[in-house]
């Protein structure tokens, strides 16, 4: 909520205009027109609001907009992506700024409307420009001691639990404490006759046992690890199924939970889905080791890099058997001396959100 008084000076000068009156000659004009257009926006349903930038180097997410009442400086939650996590009319909701933070102005999204948004004046120089790779190990919890092998890799490694293994709850407790961010594998209906396991996601499912399965197994995990996100085991159709992705992202969203989608088929709909109800997500780049031997998971390792070179961020999934645990045990080792650097999945999804802001503004 707001906070009585001052902030610093209280920040009186939030303002939106239009980005072809952002000219100095034409900056009273543009000052005025602005307001009229901000107004309508607030009293008019404006879904493309959403699509507003914000700054990604805070220790929390700020922005300024204007209310009903005039210029409000407003806080997001920290760990929310601001104006992506709040539907359009929360955006105007009362807001505070810390006095350290200085204010500047940020480019727009497709509404041609300029947010003024806040930074920290080191923010440039101190952000890790190296490429990033996020690696997530997934289907832990079936069998013990490769499980527990997983929490000795670093806790920037994302590890995704099946809520059905037998030693699930036990080990993502012990990773939470360690501080890797954990996610829930949820089984999806495959095409053919592989088995998922228990309580998987089927194409022939109502909307209530999608969501009931679904619940289910949030719970079990969300019982004794705080869950990041989701992402699919298997799944090659229910995730082409976008009656099944819906309820997936409602799930997701409900929580503020993340989606990475495996990507066990090139008809997946899980990224329009995630869109649709504003679920931060991002898709595997690269498989490590759905081949055989050690001289195909090193070659994976290497397309891996490459992509994360080219790219700046590439997002890798491994599973728990013994040679891809002995073979990334040295490699995460490496990334330093390669000009590279792990981040956790929600990191990767902060860095493609910034990439794509500065795409739109360019």
């Amino acid at each position: 909520m707001a906070q009585q008084g001052t902030i610093g000076s209280r920040i009186r000068h939030a303002f939106s205009v239009p980005a072809r009156l952002r000219a100095p000659a034409a900056f009273a004009g543009g000052m005025v027109l602005g307001m009229a257009l901000l107004a309508s926006a607030f009293f008019a349903p404006r879904m493309d609001l959403a699509s507003w930038a914000v700054a990604a180097d805070l220790p929390g997410d700020h922005v300024l907009a204007i209310g009903k009442a005039g210029p409000t400086p407003i806080k997001i939650a920290d760990g929310k992506r601001a104006l992506k996590d709040a539907p359009p009319r929360m955006i105007f909701s009362q807001i505070t700024l810390p006095e350290e933070v200085t204010p500047m102005v940020l480019a727009t999204g497709k509404t041609d409307l300029m947010p003024l948004t806040t930074a920290g004046v080191t923010a440039a120089k101190t952000r890790d420009t190296r490429p990033a790779i996020a690696l997530m190990i997934d289907d832990l919890g079936i069998v013990p001691d490769r499980s527990a092998h997983a929490l000795r890799l670093p806790v920037e490694v994302t590890l995704s639990f099946l809520a059905y293994g037998p030693v699930s709850r036990p080990l993502a407790q012990a990773a939470a404490a360690k501080g890797h961010e954990i996610f829930l594998h949820v089984p999806m209906e495959p095409r053919g006759r592989a088995n998922p396991g228990p309580d998987a996601l089927m194409t022939d499912d109502s909307d209530r046992e999608l969501r009931a399965k679904l619940d289910k197994q949030i719970a079990d995990i969300g019982a004794v690890a705080p869950l990041a996100g989701i992402n699919n085991h298997m799944g090659s159709r229910a995730t082409a199924d976008r009656r099944v992705m819906d309820e997936v992202m409602r799930g997701a969203a409900e929580r503020g939970l993340v989606f990475v989608d495996s990507v066990t088929t090139q008809n997946s709909k899980a990224r329009a889905a995630a869109a649709t109800y504003d679920v931060p997500f991002i898709a595997r780049d690269v498989f490590l080791d759905h081949g055989e031997g050690e001289d195909f998971l090193l070659a994976q390792l290497d397309e891996l890099e490459r992509q994360a070179r080219t790219r700046g961020i590439a997002v890798a999934i491994a599973h728990p058997h013994a040679t891809s645990l002995e073979i990334l045990d040295v490699w995460v080792k490496g990334l330093e001396t390669k000009g590279l650097r792990l981040v956790t999945i929600r990191e990767a999804i902060e860095m493609e959100n910034r990439r794509s802001q500065l795409a739109m503004v360019q």
